[in-house]
């Protein structure tokens, strides 16, 4: 069983997508949370194989599903932890920047934006396929993004030769009935981290106009 959690392509459904700037997560905690994904990876790897013929693609499926989750959970956990930098996405002009390159593909229609959430050292984004788009690999709008903003923040931070973005991200398709409970996660990311006390408040948050309404004045 390979390693690494494949990606889906990006299509009409929801996905959960989180980034982060190079070097935000100290070597030696990537190397762990990345020796527990591997370790649940090879029990997983067990109970496909004692698992009736029939049921085996969906256990699989549903287990690496899992497995994506908590890998996701431990990195987040480990970027709100640390006390080193980088934190460059605390520069209004840089987070500007990352919500811009987002907003630019959404009237663009290669992608449909619901929420982006820019954190100091993270971004987490809510987003689906341009409503008049076939399906296309994660990737590809990934990479544009990460391109197009690492080029214009190193300009700004005057850095030359370094990466702004670490190589890796995170992608969840939302399942059926957890929307809202994905979108307050997100939109709460600078409540739990302590920064603010309502999600409003924080200024690198911003939600679709049309759906502003339905997390606006509510509790989570």
């Amino acid at each position: 069983m390979p390693g690494k959690l494949p990606h889906d392509p990006l299509d009409h459904q929801v996905f959960h997508l989180t980034y982060r700037l190079a070097g935000s997560i100290p070597l030696r905690k990537i190397r762990a949370i990345k020796e527990q994904r591997d370790l649940l990876l090879e029990q997983l790897e067990r109970t496909v194989a004692q698992a009736p013929p029939r049921w085996r693609a969906e256990v699989d499926r549903a287990g690496r599903w899992e497995i994506q989750a908590k890998y996701e959970m431990l990195t987040d956990k480990a970027l709100h932890q640390t006390q080193r930098g980088p934190f460059y996405l605390q520069r209004p002009e840089i987070a500007r920047l990352v919500l811009d390159s987002w907003q630019y593909l959404h009237h663009q229609e290669e992608i449909f934006l619901w929420a982006v959430c820019i954190m100091g050292n993270h971004v987490h984004t809510v987003l689906s396929n341009g409503p008049c788009k076939d399906e296309i690999p994660f990737g590809n709008i990934v990479k544009r993004h990460k391109n197009f903003t690492a080029l214009q923040a190193n300009r700004l931070l005057k850095r030359t030769g370094k990466p702004f973005w670490a190589e890796t991200y995170f992608d969840r398709r939302i399942r059926s009935g957890k929307f809202m409970r994905v979108m307050w996660y997100v939109l709460n990311n600078p409540v739990k981290a302590g920064l603010v006390a309502h999600w409003q408040d924080w200024p690198g948050t911003w939600v679709h106009p049309e759906y502003r309404p339905m997390f606006s004045g509510i509790a989570a």
